[in-house]
């Protein structure tokens, strides 16, 4: 292929992602919770709070890092920051880009470097994340540009080849929480698979330098593992269906494994009864043909697929059975350092398929599908919703005409977390919570505290989600909301639906039948619970005036008469 040409295939296809990002980057919803706690963190001072905040987080701390950064360049508004995303999402294309041409260094090189960059500018997956504001653009780019030096190591260890591989390798592990597994994979992959002759000493001092320096993250990897509160799957259990959804996820533009995965597989294939040609067209034609793809990417039996395919495996394997054992919750975002070199194998498999003219119906049939479905969709990557966008509550609360008088209660997230897109300050003077850290402190009867709940609360709580009258919330009630409002006055409660499911009756079904009780997260008991006893008791003791339905929330009026 004329180089020239290749310059100008490239240059389009960067367009392509850079115009596939922009589309309806300013989300009308706003924020939601995650993306509001990463804002929310990088916007506390410097240096105390935020080493603080970033410290008491669960995620490494690069990418606050950058956020802070980013903020001070070009301030904070909801578009800046998916911005910040965008930006490593764009480049990440280029970097793909190299990946694929340090594979194929001469045959196929330049086919299969487009090929890779083509992939990543049009993946569904890749163009959400490039519009969130949160770790994994971020992190999606420094994986490719390990895999890139890793490719460089692989077929020439020189020194600087394996001190950019050091770096970057750690760069990863600060910004991932989870970094570490797969860096520690390379690494070991690499020195296994390549070939002897081109083995040198440097790359195993650097291994040994990259660790020295990641050992300021030991304190808070430890804590991290050891604390129940993160590690708990308290609100997303494992189910097999998932390790599929991870697949459509990464290789059809249909988005289902994002926050939690739906429970069954089959039933996105058959929907009441009948087939879901919808999914079928434009999640598993897609995935299959780049499932068919690696399968050829591996045909060759080149010495470096072994090396892809032990960090693939081993990374991938390590997190599953994590994930089995309840310590982590399995979503695709969180193995995303693998991502690359699975685009990469694709690339390969495609650019080096025999048969032209199937070649040309596979992209034509891919791109088709993937670009129609991202355009078309209202499920789309671009379009998806944050149903839990926080700016939602405080248009509805407007819209309900509130004022400046009334009380707010927030159940699940803490008041702090709407105050960004308050346009009076005093409009929410009086509100409060039941939230995911303090509700130990209000409905547990004795002493409580946050980390034995979420250490033991199946087994502290069972009596608790039974109690008809539980009097220390009933006190919170009165002393927060019913005794201070005066006549006329309001009090708005703001639940999540997405984690109270279950209503007074369907919860005690639950809690007495054991298995089902084992079966369902803790979150949604809490949160059925607090919802149900609150709800209760204002319209014991207030006028029930409605509700109010908006996205994953629902807000309920009640007025003192």
């Amino acid at each position: 292929m004329n180089k020239n040409n290749t310059v100008l295939y490239l240059i389009l296809i960067l367009i392509l992602g850079v115009l596939l990002r922009l589309w309806n980057i300013d989300k009308p919803e706003g924020m939601w919770n995650d993306e509001y706690l990463t804002w929310s963190i990088a916007n506390l001072k410097f240096p105390t709070d935020f080493f603080k905040g970033v410290a008491n987080n669960c995620h490494a701390p690069l990418h606050y890092f950058y956020l802070k950064g980013w903020m001070f360049l070009f301030r904070d508004s909801d578009v800046s920051l998916r911005v910040s995303s965008l930006v490593p999402g764009v480049i990440s294309i280029f970097t793909m880009f190299l990946c694929a041409k340090e594979y194929l260094v001469k045959k196929h090189g330049e086919l299969c470097s487009l090929c890779a960059a083509f992939i990543t500018a049009i993946s569904g997956f890749l163009i959400y994340f490039s519009q969130e504001v949160r770790i994994y653009s971020l992190t999606f780019l420094i994986a490719s540009i390990v895999l890139y030096y890793s490719l460089k190591v692989f077929n020439n260890p020189s020194n600087k080849n394996t001190w950019l591989l050091t770096l970057f390798s750690v760069l990863l592990i600060f910004e991932h929480t989870i970094g570490f597994v797969f860096v520690l994979f390379n690494s070991c992959a690499l020195i296994a698979f390549m070939q002897r002759k081109k083995k040198e000493n440097n790359l195993t001092n650097n291994i040994i330098a990259g660790i020295v320096l990641c050992l300021p993250l030991v304190p808070f990897l430890y804590g991290l593992f050891a604390h129940p509160r993160y590690f708990s799957q308290w609100w997303a259990p494992f189910s097999w269906s998932k390790l599929l959804f991870y697949f459509t996820d990464l290789f059809s533009p249909v988005l289902k494994n994002i926050s939690n995965a739906p429970p069954s597989f089959l039933q996105q294939i058959f929907d009441n009864a009948s087939l879901n040609i919808g999914f079928i067209i434009f999640a598993l034609v897609p995935s299959f043909i780049c499932i068919g793809l690696l399968v050829k990417a591996f045909q060759n039996g080149r010495r470096v697929n072994l090396y892809l395919l032990t960090v693939f495996a081993a990374t991938f394997l390590t997190v599953l059975i994590a994930a089995l054992f309840g310590k982590i919750i399995f979503l695709t975002k969180y193995l995303i350092e693998l991502y690359p070199i699975l685009i990469l194998l694709v690339a390969v498999g495609w650019s080096t398929m025999e048969l032209k003219g199937f070649k040309i119906v596979l992209a034509t049939v891919f791109s088709v599908l993937t670009l129609f479905y991202i355009v078309v969709s209202y499920t789309s990557p671009v379009r998806l919703v944050r149903n839990e966008g926080q700016r939602l509550v405080v248009s509805a609360l407007e819209d309900m005409k509130i004022k400046s008088n009334d009380r707010v209660l927030y159940l699940y997230y803490p008041p702090s977390r709407f105050e960004k897109y308050t346009r009076e300050e005093n409009l929410f003077f009086y509100a409060n919570s039941i939230d995911k850290y303090n509700f130990p402190y209000i409905m547990y009867p004795t002493k409580s505290d946050t980390y034995e709940a979420f250490k033991n609360g199946k087994t502290l709580y069972r009596d608790v989600f039974l109690t008809k009258n539980n009097q220390k919330m009933s006190n919170f009630l009165y002393g927060n909301y019913y005794s201070k409002m005066n006549k006329g006055d309001r009090l708005f409660i703001v639940e999540l639906k997405d984690v109270a499911f279950f209503d007074e009756i369907r919860l005690e079904n639950i809690v007495l039948d054991s298995k089902a009780y084992k079966r369902v997260p803790f979150l949604y008991l809490v949160s059925s619970y607090t919802r149900n006893y609150s709800i209760k008791k204002s319209k014991e003791n207030l006028s029930y005036k409605g509700h109010y339905e908006t996205g994953s929330w629902m807000i309920y009026l009640f007025e003192k008469v």
